[in-house]
């Protein structure tokens, strides 16, 4: 971390531990952009070399980025992320939930169809079954009458066998 980041952050430690209204400006300050707190970018522009007035566009986007980096580093150092990133993955997480709950109720929907498709299948085998079982009974008649046809058993007897 570079040494004006843990200057300034020391002495905001300090100055929070002198208040809670201090601490709560601090939290507003670096939550809303660093615009509001006369006291804390007197100190910001102060540690981070800006002087006493308004520092140049560049100058300020240098010394944000810095600080904004520094800041990062820290919260990470600490084990912790910025509210605005763990927001971020908490609507992440909640969209991605929604997205498991719409996948399971499908996954349902279709373990469902599977279910009565396979029983329309069983359905449509047995009637198959029963389709090849009666075609081979009426194939087995017509080659029985035209055995007796052929054999010369037709006149004494000629109807087929019932099954």
């Amino acid at each position: 971390m570079d040494k004006q980041f843990l200057e300034f952050w020391g002495n905001l430690l300090l100055a929070a531990a002198r208040g809670q209204q201090q601490f709560e400006e601090l939290a507003a300050w670096v939550t809303q952009g660093m615009e509001q707190g006369r006291e804390l970018n007197a100190v910001f522009r102060r540690v981070y070399g800006l002087g006493d007035g308004e520092p140049s566009d560049d100058a300020g986007r240098r010394a944000r980025s810095s600080f904004d980096r520094a800041y990062a580093a820290y919260l990470a150092a600490l084990g912790a992320v910025p509210c605005a990133e763990h927001a971020a993955l908490e609507r992440k997480c909640a969209e991605l939930q929604q997205r498991v709950d719409r996948q399971e109720a499908e996954l349902r929907s279709l373990r469902s169809e599977l279910g009565a498709a396979r029983m329309a299948e069983g359905d449509v085998i047995r009637g198959f079954q029963e389709l090849v079982r009666v075609q081979s009974d009426q194939f087995q008649d017509v080659t029985e009458s035209f055995n007796r046809l052929v054999t010369g058993a037709w006149a004494a007897d000629p109807g087929p066998k019932k099954r």
